[in-house]
């Protein structure tokens, strides 16, 4: 049997749209149903790389704890929208870049103890629009696309799957500027189904 652990923030989680299906719940749907795989959404919203870290070993090990021959595992890694956000000044980010670099190495250096299949998800644009403020928070796509681009830089120097969404996004897709509607939930996942 094949399980696929997806870590990640509300995008992950679903917010957006209701009820909280999203692009993994899609995927779930589809591969428990075609292959009898489990996939296991392990999004909470507001998650950091930071924050993560701090559950991440915990939850794979909790799923991977039973390992018979014949089983895979694939974990998968979607982080940097909150990382890459500004908090209550448009300037004061939420995670430096080189912390942020340093949190994907650890999470993939984690992974690594528990699985070979090892998949980063690239981060979404945003609608700037809607998101200078966003609440408390300040989210641009210049400096969204300078952590996806760490995570790719990453990924190839780790020889890591990576899956490129930034640029194959319509920021048209989105509920409140961030958050992915039912359209943009159903990209995403044709998107990171087709490629893994």
């Amino acid at each position: 049997m094949k399980s696929i652990l997806v870590f990640g923030d509300s995008i992950v989680f679903g917010r957006g749209e209701f009820p909280n299906i999203g692009w993994v719940g899609r995927l779930k749907k589809d591969f428990e149903k075609k292959f009898h795989d489990c996939v296991f959404n392990l999004g909470i919203p507001g998650e950091t790389s930071t924050t993560l870290l701090k559950r991440f070993e915990t939850e794979a090990k909790a799923r991977i704890k039973y390992k018979y021959p014949g089983d895979k595992f694939t974990i998968m890694i979607v982080v940097g929208i909150n990382d890459s956000r500004a908090v209550k000044y448009p300037n004061k980010l939420q995670t430096k870049q080189i912390s942020f670099r340093k949190n994907i190495l650890k999470l993939i250096q984690i992974s690594k103890k528990y699985t070979k299949h090892i998949i980063l998800v690239g981060i979404t644009p945003v609608n700037e629009k809607l998101t200078n403020p966003f609440e408390d928070t300040y989210f641009t796509n210049s400096r969204i696309k300078e952590y996806n681009e760490i995570i790719k830089k990453i990924s190839k120097v780790k020889k890591v799957k990576f899956i490129e969404l930034f640029s194959k996004f319509d920021n048209k897709l989105l509920v409140d500027g961030v958050h992915p509607n039912k359209k943009g939930y159903e990209l995403m996942y044709k998107i990171i189904k087709k490629s893994i």
